[in-house]
Order: structure tokens, then sequence, then C-alpha cells
């Protein structure tokens, strides 16, 4: 699966803060101007998730990861606000009805969500909280129910996706792939899932195993987002990010909790071109 965006490490981020700016992280000024690398990347990330395919770009677009920790709920967020920057109406979902985190990510009180919308207590109109420049509306987790899984994969759910995306792009923030099946039950019903990867943590038999439950669900991979890649100086711009390993490796045997094995994401200095006479296709 391609990478489609590669997102720095950003150290001022804190639970209270991870949010960019609605000028998209566009500012050099010295307050902002930390968080511009950020802002760059979600923009290129933006641009790839536009002309995956140009004739039919995803619509409705959840954001997941093999496990917890990743920051899927800080980059499904701030893909939100840039897309929404750009002027395209956007509506952010957060469909981690177990452990939600986009309430808190833009510092939204706890009330009605999606789960209330699906259960036929409030309708979307209701629950919607209009952020920004006014084209970004967030619609939060709602009360926790007892099924998350059966509620994000009912009819109900995919026929509201797909009213909701008739005028706007639909961002879902999901759970992580490996411990529950909500996030491939939604994507199921999406057009695709973004996996958030960490650098120097998530490991490609990890990754595999995410893969393998989205397929197994019948859903698409529309890419890998690098998470956390250390920056490396004034020469960051010039550092090229590869993964190496098989996406696809099998193994029956569940990995113990804390336990990291295989090769890992990793950034890597791009290679100076070799001699004409020598060079190899994919070099």
């Amino acid at each position: 699966k391609p990478v489609v965006g590669t997102i720095p490490e950003e150290k001022s981020f804190t639970a209270d803060n991870r949010l960019l700016p609605f000028d998209g992280g566009t500012s050099r000024s010295s307050e902002s101007a930390h968080l511009f690398g950020i802002g760059e990347a979600m923009r290129e990330l933006r641009t790839n998730l536009q002309y995956m395919d140009v004739d039919n770009p995803p619509r409705i677009i959840v954001v997941t990861s093999p496990l917890p920790g990743d920051g899927k709920s800080t980059i499904s967020s701030n893909l939100a606000v840039t897309l929404a920057s750009s002027g395209q109406p956007v509506v952010l979902i957060d469909g981690d009805l177990r452990r939600p985190m986009v309430d808190t990510v833009f510092g939204l009180p706890k009330g009605a969500g999606i789960s209330d919308v699906l259960a036929g207590r409030a309708t979307i109109a209701e629950v919607a909280q209009r952020f920004g420049n006014g084209q970004l509306l967030v619609v939060t987790a709602g009360k926790v129910p007892p099924n998350p899984s059966e509620v994000l994969g009912s009819a109900r759910m995919r026929e509201l996706l797909k009213s909701i995306a008739r005028e706007a792009i639909v961002i879902i923030d999901a759970p992580p792939l490996i411990p529950v099946t909500d996030a491939a039950v939604l994507a199921h019903s999406a057009d695709g899932a973004i996996i958030v990867g960490t650098v120097g943590k998530t490991t490609f038999e990890v990754l595999g195993k995410a893969i393998g439950n989205l397929e197994r669900a019948g859903a698409r991979a529309l890419g890998l987002v690098l998470n956390k890649v250390p920056r490396r100086g004034s020469g960051a711009a010039y550092y090229g990010y590869q993964y190496h390993g098989d996406y696809y490796r099998s193994d029956e045997q569940e990995l113990p909790s804390g336990t990291v094995r295989g090769d890992s994401l990793a950034p890597t200095r791009p290679r100076m071109p070799r001699r004409a006479s020598k060079t190899r296709v994919g070099s």
C-alpha cells in the first residue's frame, strides 16, 4: 500500500493542544512557525487523497491505526481542518465510541453525538458543531453504547454516511484495527481507510494484521500515513522516507501485549543517484 503522507514529529503538541490553527498552519509568524511543517504535511496528505482517483476521489474516509497511541485522532482532526480551510465542506465524525477523543482535540463539551443520532435520540443537525470558518462540522461520539460494532455497522449508519457525503467530505476517526472490529466495519461503509503508523514503533507484522482485518471486512486501504517522523534540522525537507518489509507477512500467532517483533517503519536518507550504467529500477 502506498505512503500517502508523512507527518513530522511535533513535540509542542500536548493532550490539550494538538490542533492546527484554522489557516491550516500556513502562517510563518513566530507564534505558529513550529506548526508550519505539520501544516505542509497535512496539505500534502490532502492533495494526495484528492488525486488518488481524479474522476472519483474518496468522499468518506476512515482514519485508523493498528494499535492505540499512533496519533490517529490528531491526524483525522487536522486533516478535517486542512480540508475545510481550503473551502471544502467537511464533516468530522468521532467513530471511536469506546475511547472518543475528538471532543478533547477540539475542546468541545461532551454531549449528544453520532451514537445518539443512530439511536434516534437526535438528528445530525442537532449534534453537529460548527468550527473555524464554518466549513467544518464536528460530530462527537455521544453516549457510549454497549455494542459499538453493531451500531457503527448498521444500515442506518451506512445511509447517514451516504447522505452526508452528497454535500461534504466525511472524515471518520475510528478505533484501532487490531483490538476491535469497529474500524473495519466502518471502512466497509466508506470509500476506504487511511492507516496511521508510528515511525520506530509500528512493526510490519502488526501493520500486516491491520490490513488483513480490513481486507476480511471487504474494506479498502487507501494508504499509509507515517506519523512522528523525526525532524532532522534545516535539511529535513530533503529527506525521503521509505518503509521496508512485507505488509502481508502472515503469522497466526497473536503478539503478547507490549511485544514488538520484526522491522518497524523508519525514515531513511535518500540515496544519491548512481551512474546511468549501474542504476537499477527502484533504486
